[in-house]
């Protein structure tokens, strides 16, 4: 686990796999431990961001993006 801190607040994240999805997830949880949102990281093509109809400030997924996007 990760902490993602952003206009100080700190959130964790978490990177998961899924067998039946061919890439990796970056999960950002709330203070309780739940999946607020998760940025999917394929082998081949675009990275998508899933909120799960929550509303999530930008700012938050702009640094969760940049945290997916680097090399692991």
């Amino acid at each position: 686990m990760g902490k993602l801190r952003l206009e100080g607040y700190a959130f964790e994240y978490r990177w998961a796999s899924d067998v039946a999805y061919d890439g990796i997830r970056l999960e950002v949880l709330t203070d309780q431990g739940n999946v607020l949102f998760d940025v999917s990281t394929p082998e081949v093509g675009s990275i998508t961001v899933n909120t799960f109809g929550k509303e999530v400030a930008a700012d938050l997924i702009l640094a969760a993006l940049e945290i997916a996007q680097r090399p692991r």
